[in-house]
């Protein structure tokens, strides 16, 4: 199947190239031409394991030149909506670029939806081409984003299920040989029933995250330990093994939070109370400051003192470092007066920015050396294999912040390192 994709970030370039590597011919759009530069050379603009290799497997045409769509029969949106420091999305942004396409098509066109908007951005759409361009006989579909930085292949090639929301049943068949490579497990539903479901499941995720770390620095007041009754909530039948509860660190990124304001927009729109959505962000916030909290209880005075951050990214997988949990506590570590050095598999270069906020260290021992604690803030494998040794061996009386408990196996049992983590009253 000859296939439009529009939007060239994390979604849209692995939805290229899984495509492209399932036979679909595939034309890549995006409106920077230094982008589509990078990506003709296999460079995409987020690192994602695999994704350098399977934009150069053939079958995908990268262009920057918006009318070249305009015999596209199939145009896949997958343009990353941006969010602010309050997590509230552009989607006007969005918006344009979706308009801006509609105005070059010229063949009848299925327009599938996969960025993050709010329910009823696909419906105004529908009306801006009942008014504007009812002669071109566009058709709109919605296929929430469920990828997840690090996994994100795995995730778009062999899914659960996928979500789809169709105005025209006819349609169906043509998002069934769409999907065909990767599954034939589609969950059909109503366009707008599709955009609140991705609203839904990024808002039970969160208050799931919300829940248990909220209940966890109860734990650490009371004695309890978090991850005792993290186990005892997963073995009971109506929660299960797979829920979203571990004690750790709050939301960061964006991406949960976002939808979650999305709802609660859409309960002021429609002069509704959403208040556990309000509370939700509240309490998120709060627990934001779990890791600064306890270093001041624990250190005392910051001012001088060399923290040791382990990871930068926003996640394991990625170099990204936009709403990254361990640059705001960077920035707020070098306010406090200390000094923090950083080391991270992924992450080689620092915004300008930062260059007088993080010192930017070639390996992990080089970053432990001499520290007064430790800070974890990004799960990376490798991270592991520190033993208790060897942190012993630069460091006389090591203190270790680890908010989610990553390392406790590897260090946390070790009764000569002071070992923090959330849900432990340690």
């Amino acid at each position: 199947m000859k296939v439009a994709v529009a939007g060239l970030w994390h979604l849209g370039c692995v939805t290229a190239a899984c495509l492209a590597n399932a036979e679909h011919e595939v034309f890549a759009y995006d409106p920077s031409q230094e982008t589509i530069n990078n990506l003709q050379a296999g460079v995409a603009p987020i690192s994602e394991p695999g994704l350098d290799k399977l934009l150069l497997s053939g079958n995908i045409t990268f262009t920057a030149d918006l009318q070249s769509l305009a015999h596209a029969e199939l145009v896949w949106v997958t343009y990353d909506t941006p969010v602010d420091d309050n997590d509230i999305a552009d989607v006007a942004m969005v918006l344009n670029e979706i308009k801006a396409i509609i105005a070059v098509l010229q063949n009848p066109a299925l327009i599938l939806m996969s960025s993050q908007i709010p329910v009823g951005t696909t419906g105004e759409l529908q009306q801006f081409v009942a008014e504007h361009h009812a002669d071109k006989k566009i058709r709109f579909a919605v296929s929430p984003e469920n990828l997840r930085l690090g996994k994100a292949i795995e995730v778009f090639t062999k899914p659960d299920r996928v979500i789809v929301g169709l105005e025209d049943e006819a349609d169906k068949k043509i998002i069934q040989e769409l999907l065909k490579p990767f599954t034939e497990n589609i969950v059909w539903m109503s366009v707008a029933s599709a955009e609140m479901t991705k609203h839904a499941l990024n808002a039970f995720l969160a208050t799931s995250v919300v829940f248990i770390n909220e209940l966890s620095t109860l734990c650490e007041r009371v004695g309890a330990n978090a991850r005792e009754v993290e186990r005892g909530l997963k073995t009971e039948d109506r929660i299960g093994p797979k829920a979203y509860l571990r004690p750790g660190n709050a939301i960061a990124g964006g991406t949960l939070a976002r939808d979650v304001n999305y709802l609660i927009q859409l309960g002021e729109k429609e002069q509704l109370e959403t208040p556990l959505f309000s509370s939700l962000l509240e309490s998120n916030h709060a627990h934001k400051q779990w890791s600064a909290r306890r270093m001041q209880e624990v250190l005392l005075n910051l001012r001088d003192k060399t923290i040791a951050t382990l990871g930068l990214s926003y996640k394991v997988g990625s170099d990204t470092l936009r709403r990254s949990t361990a640059v705001e506590m960077g920035e707020w570590l070098k306010q406090q007066g200390a000094n923090v050095v950083a080391y991270d598999p992924l992450v080689t270069l620092l915004p300008e920015h930062l260059l007088n906020v993080i010192t930017l260290k070639p390996s992990l021992e080089a970053a432990i050396a001499g520290a007064d604690a430790i800070l974890v803030t990004t799960e990376w494998p490798e991270f592991t294999a520190l033993t208790a040794e060897q942190l012993l061996a630069h460091n006389s009386q090591p203190v270790v912040f680890d908010a989610s408990g990553f390392l406790m196996k590897t260090l946390g049992q070790d009764p000569r390192i002071r070992y923090y983590s959330v849900g432990n009253a340690a």
